[in-house]
């Protein structure tokens, strides 16, 4: 699918929809038959089918489930190790699935340590492009399969309860709660309107007022919060009741009263087959025992309470995922507006600039800026940081200098009076490294003032090497005490003046190394006889195979100025 079918793919109102959908039926085939056709609509694919683990026959599978595609209708082996997440790794390793036209499997799971987890496997075929699912496909598929686990283990408690062969009214009631309970906790995506709901359901249905939620921190500690204490329970009964909880399981819940004193009974919150909090509940508001049929109720209830508490948290991130894109998207618009779309041509002189970013954004510079009577100003700069922050405070460095360019002053006033701005506007941590000069073209002279900046490289027709390091201080860390130097220099026909930010002289490979000046100056060298363009196009080259497979990590900018044109 392509870049703009896949950006929209995976929508945070029809997953809600979606898990409402599926955690509204007790029925298997019903939820296993909906997932297949939501994803199915979403990738455009026209073949699919789900199996499940065939209780009769150990390794065995069979399907339940299919949507033009048809596997065998008797049970078949399937073995294979889960990976860590629990997908199968390839389908076409597995001979039957390649048969089939199988192309992606995504397990529906219960637990992350045995085979005895799965309670489904989902496979999908091409798609209607042929080609390969994208990431975001699978993270899609990823998110469905995690719903639909979530509705097979609830339709599963739900007939548990209702296989317990009770008829009686009080059973029926609790059972009809626990589904209207169910399907109200899927529409709620705020942890606070989960706990008042719980609360409502444990006064309402069990005339309980009093209980205590722990849940299991998100950070991988074994400590507990406790977002609900009702029954004012102490920081020594929770760290004692935790320690026994770890060393014999749930039997240390049917003596919970002995280490707190207002708890009567206790509930392991469970999604996925994973305790991950514990419902603490005090007597009745009438002082009667809690029945078997209550505490089955109440473990339902916990559990649930649990799994909408862990779809909050799901959605919850992905929306914080969402913002971040948005952020990156914004200040990649910021950045790209800064560069200049094509560059202004210079009589006697070959110009060209260009700029790579990194996945993340940076905020690097680089402009031509007529001044009128055949001279120009040449800037190059990087500020600081990553993300919008930096995109935004090189606009404002963009903007003051715009600003100050045509009013011809010296460069080290103009630098001065950049550095002043950026240093009462912006906190200490942020600051610009920046490069400028004024060309001549007639003169063939540049006035140049370096803040800070990695040396611009002067390659001489001779082969002799300078770098132009007069001027001063990095802008923004301070105001200026001492006043920027400026130095003038004149270009020969052949001369060729190279701009860069450390993106190029310290990009790195897989095994950590930079690029470092001394290569750049070699490859500058190596193409000292081609054209401005074609310098640029050569050292990019070179910095990506010395990089490798490893990340671009910032963001490789230059400007370069050749003096006499290559015919």
């Amino acid at each position: 699918m392509s870049g703009t079918a896949t950006s929209n793919l995976i929508n945070l109102q029809s997953l809600i929809d979606l898990s409402a959908a599926l955690n509204a039926s007790d029925d298997d085939v019903f939820i296993l038959n909906t997932a297949l056709l939501s994803v199915m609509g979403k990738l455009r694919t026209f073949k699919a089918c789900a199996v499940i683990p065939d209780s009769s026959k150990e390794g065995f599978w069979k399907c339940t489930t299919t949507k033009g595609m048809k596997l065998p209708e008797t049970a078949f082996a399937l073995a294979f190790e889960p990976d860590e997440s629990g997908a199968v790794p390839n389908p076409q390793d597995y001979p039957i699935f390649a048969e089939y036209g199988v192309e992606l499997c995504q397990s529906v799971r219960s637990s992350s340590d045995s085979d005895a987890g799965y309670l489904a496997l989902l496979c999908f075929g091409a798609n209607l492009a042929k080609l390969p699912y994208t990431d975001e496909e699978r993270q899609y598929i990823s998110l469905v399969g995690s719903i639909t686990a979530n509705a097979l283990l609830n339709a599963r408690n739900i007939r548990s309860l209702r296989e317990t062969g009770s008829y009686l009214e009080r059973k029926n009631q609790l059972l009809t709660t626990l589904f209207e309970v169910n399907r109200e906790f899927t529409a709620l995506l705020q942890k606070e309107e989960i706990l008042k709901f719980l609360t409502l359901r444990l006064m309402g249905q069990l005339a309980v007022s009093r209980f205590s939620v722990l849940i299991k921190g998100q950070d991988g500690s074994v400590d507990f919060d406790i977002p609900v204490n009702r029954l004012k329970i102490t920081p020594e009964e929770v760290h004692a009741l935790i320690s026994d909880y770890k060393e014999h399981g749930e039997q240390a819940l049917e003596r919970c009263s002995e280490i707190m004193r207002d708890c009567v009974l206790a509930a392991p919150m469970k999604t996925q087959n994973e305790t991950k909090g514990l419902l603490l509940v005090g007597e009745k508001m009438n002082k009667q025992p809690f029945t078997a049929e209550e505490r089955n109720f109440l473990e339902a209830l916990g559990g649930t309470a649990m799994t909408a508490l862990e779809n909050a948290r799901l959605f919850h991130e992905e929306l914080e995922k969402k913002r971040l894109e948005d952020e990156l998207n914004l200040a990649r618009t910021i950045q790209k507006g800064l560069l200049p779309q094509e560059l202004p041509p210079i009589d006697g002189f070959d110009i060209t600039g260009m700029s790579v970013s990194s996945k993340q954004i940076g905020g690097d510079y680089y402009d031509v800026i007529p001044l009128g009577n055949e001279e120009w100003m040449l800037v190059i700069a990087d500020v600081s940081g990553k993300g919008t922050p930096a995109a935004l405070l090189m606009a404002n460095t963009q903007a003051a200098l715009r600003a100050l360019a045509p009013l011809h002053l010296p460069l080290p006033s103009m630098v001065s009076r950049i550095n002043d701005l950026l240093y009462a506007n912006t906190s200490s941590d942020k600051f610009v490294t920046f490069f400028c000069g004024k060309l001549n073209s007639r003169e063939r002279t540049f006035t140049f003032c370096n803040a800070g900046h990695n040396p611009p490289l002067v390659l001489r027709a001779d082969g002799t090497l300078e770098r132009l390091t007069e001027g001063g201080l990095i802008l923004g860390i301070m105001e200026t005490l001492m006043p920027y130097e400026e130095k003038t220099m004149s270009f020969e026909c052949g001369d060729i003046l190279l701009c860069y930010t450390d993106g190029v002289s310290e990009a790195l490979n897989l095994q950590h190394e930079e690029f470092t000046e001394e290569r750049l100056e070699a490859s500058l060298a190596a193409c000292a006889n081609e054209s401005a363009l074609a310098i640029v196009e050569t050292i990019t080259r070179d910095v990506q195979t010395h990089a490798g497979s490893a990340p671009q990590s910032d963001d490789i900018t230059m400007l370069v100025l050749r003096c006499g044109t290559i015919n």
